[in-house]
């Protein structure tokens, strides 16, 4: 099979897929104009994921290669008057669809190990949240008080679920929800958590987190939801005590059972286990941005039959490592990710929403081919997202080609 016949394979697996989820599903109550329909717009906002790009950039390239399109303008403009929580809930039904294809496949074997994490999605902007804007400003209201980054000042937060992967692939979101401010999010955790085992139809053995999901709230809902966790302990006053004792004895690793979070009046018992990170690296186990002291966890497992506690503390430790697939995946999803400067809530919403189809399919691409013998010859470590990418922009381009020859007619 040559590297072309290959490429057709993929081609015919993505073929109407995305887009067709898109206009299936997404009930876009677009203004009218007279010389643009509402798959125009899709297909400009698809071009402008899967380039990482500006729609006014995709729009004037769109233009120049001879297609006769509306400008990013004119697309922006048409998605601002959105209902954003409709469009969620359309987005949602999309990426539903995927994973439905996933569980057809038996992709999820009884049981599923998760990640629950927040993503911040930052918006690029020096105006202070309490000055006059000179542009109408509908995302607001959406926006949380998170610490800026490079030359923003506001960031979008969405929750999100991930499978953990237990071979090569890199894992799904399986769930995604927004965090609005006063929003209570363990709330939205047990939400999200509940709707991955409706979809997955697979139950949920084990939720790894990090440290913004420690609070006395999080961890009596996992108990509550009868789920097992590992969450990275913030070491506060009380866990730092526990460090310096262990430090003075000269231990690499300790368990404290039944510790108690909180006080006497509201709290909640978890198993407090610290470990050594230097200790960690002479055994294997490495954190990409921990190169030394103590890292801690609460965790309501406990040492299986015969096994020694430095056993048990190793096997925390690996649990929290396979948490950065999320991480990965995020870095993945946002090269997925439209650009824009816009303030309108819908659109930067539709951008973020759109970018984790693009990843599902990817994902679920790879998994497809997992054993087919072209893949293995010509994508040894998997079907690259620039492939993907390739792929689509060509499918999207040829079907403007035939609505523009169907017109002509």
């Amino acid at each position: 099979m040559s590297l072309y016949e290959f490429g057709q394979k993929i081609r015919k697996a993505i073929q109407g897929n995305y887009c067709n989820l898109i206009d299936t599903f997404v009930t876009f109550a677009l203004p009218e104009d007279p010389r643009y329909s509402k798959k125009q717009t899709i297909h400009l906002f698809s071009t402008t994921g899967i380039r990482h790009s500006y729609p006014t950039t995709v729009a004037r390239h769109m233009r120049m290669a001879g297609h006769d399109h509306q400008t990013g303008e004119t697309a922006l403009g048409r998605i601002n008057p959105l209902n954003s929580e409709q469009l969620f809930e359309d987005m949602k039904r999309s990426n539903d669809v995927i994973i439905g294809k996933a569980v057809d496949r038996e992709e999820f074997h009884g049981t599923l190990i998760v990640a629950l994490d927040t993503h911040d999605v930052y918006r690029h902007s020096k105006i202070p949240m309490d000055e006059k804007r000179k542009r109408e400003c509908s995302d607001i209201r959406t926006v949380m008080g998170t610490k800026p980054k490079d030359d923003s000042c506001y960031a979008h937060k969405y929750m999100t679920v991930q499978n953990i992967k237990r071979d090569d692939e890199p894992p799904y979101v399986l769930a995604c929800d927004r965090v609005l401010p006063l929003q209570n999010k363990t709330e939205i955790a047990r939400t999200i958590l509940k709707e991955t085992e409706f979809k997955t139809h697979a139950a949920i053995e084990l939720v790894i987190a990090d440290g913004g999901f420690d609070d006395i709230d999080t961890l009596i809902m996992l108990r509550d939801e009868e789920k097992h966790f590992v969450v990275r302990a913030d070491q506060d006053k009380r866990v730092k005590k526990s460090i310096e004792e262990i430090e003075k004895e000269g231990k690499k690793y300790h368990v404290e059972y039944d510790y108690r979070k909180g006080n006497k009046k509201r709290g909640v018992t978890a198993n407090l286990v610290v470990i050594d990170v230097e200790w960690l690296k002479k055994q294997g186990i490495k954190y990409p941005l921990k190169k030394k002291g103590w890292m801690s966890f609460y965790t309501d497992l406990y040492p299986e039959k015969d096994e020694s506690l430095r056993r048990f503390c190793l096997r925390i430790a690996l649990y929290y490592k396979k948490r950065w697939g999320i991480e990965t995946g995020y870095r993945c999803i946002n090269d997925f990710t439209g650009k824009t400067h816009s303030l309108s809530d819908a659109a930067r919403l539709f951008f973020y929403l759109q970018a984790i189809l693009l990843y599902n399919l990817w994902i679920q691409i790879n998994r497809q081919f997992k054993d087919d013998p072209g893949r293995k010859k010509y994508f040894r470590n998997g079907i690259p997202t620039s492939t993907i990418k390739f792929v689509m922009e060509e499918l999207i381009r040829d079907r403007l080609e035939e609505r523009g020859k169907s017109s002509e007619v």
